[in-house]
């Protein structure tokens, strides 16, 4: 009897790595048989997540658009032809309107190559200071490629230009004075890229006083420039460093 309910084990046994052979097998073959394409944002947008979080806070106000790339991803073998993928967006997901993005409807995937790249381009207005908005992409069926995997066959872009009151402002108070969205944004704007975080924590007492004398410079160039009208805050109060 043992010797029987041993030999049923290593028949059940070797049914389930005859399957998993098998369901691996089928799957390799699926994806050469019909191509897929995931879709993958930058790196240091997306972070290796299915969406990408942008603000236009800490840009000019020149600053009217921003692109991001995006790779169509093959899941199979690269083809000695060029293939398209067909992108849609999703009206159920996106809150975007048409006029706030430009997204291709097609993406190459060049002969030889695993991945096709494309520009997502968000765009920026007064709307954005109030309210963000969300942008999803995905892959359609192309005569080349089908839809990846449920979690990769879609990428979602969520942008604003929302100001929000910094956590540590009651430490940045005595060089900058009371706070307000219109001050902070004018701060800012005349931040530069290698100045880094705002904090007590990480620039020392002369660095951001240096800044405060900065912002006192701008913001007298810019009433210079504005005569009659200097600059105010959303409360009315005329903004002081």
């Amino acid at each position: 009897m043992k010797t029987k309910h041993f030999y049923s084990i290593l028949c059940a046994l070797s049914l389930f790595c005859a399957l998993c052979v098998s369901c691996s097998s089928d799957e390799d073959f699926f994806y050469q048989d019909e191509p897929r394409v995931r879709l993958v944002g930058e790196k240091m947008w997306a972070a290796g997540t299915d969406s990408v979080t942008f603000s236009f806070v800490a840009y000019p106000a020149e600053t009217v658009e921003k692109t991001i790339y995006v790779d169509a991803q093959i899941m199979g073998e690269v083809a000695d032809r060029d293939r398209t993928v067909n992108l849609i967006v999703d009206p159920q997901l996106t809150t975007a309107s048409a006029s706030q993005y430009t997204v291709p409807a097609t993406v190459i995937v060049p002969a030889g190559q695993a991945k096709g790249t494309f520009p997502v381009v968000l765009k920026r207005d007064a709307s954005l200071e109030k309210k963000g908005v969300r942008l999803c992409l995905k892959v359609a069926e192309s005569g080349d490629f089908k839809p990846g995997v449920n979690e990769e066959n879609h990428i979602t872009f969520n942008w604003n230009d929302i100001l929000s009151k910094p956590n540590n402002w009651a430490d940045l108070e005595p060089f900058f004075g009371t706070y307000s969205n219109v001050k902070y944004r004018f701060m800012l704007l005349n931040l530069h890229a290698d100045d880094g975080e705002l904090s007590t924590e990480t620039m020392s007492w002369a660095k951001l006083n240096n800044l405060k004398i900065r912002f006192q410079n701008a913001l007298n160039d810019y009433n210079a420039a504005h005569p009659g009208n200097p600059l105010t805050d959303e409360n009315g109060n005329l903004v002081t460093f």
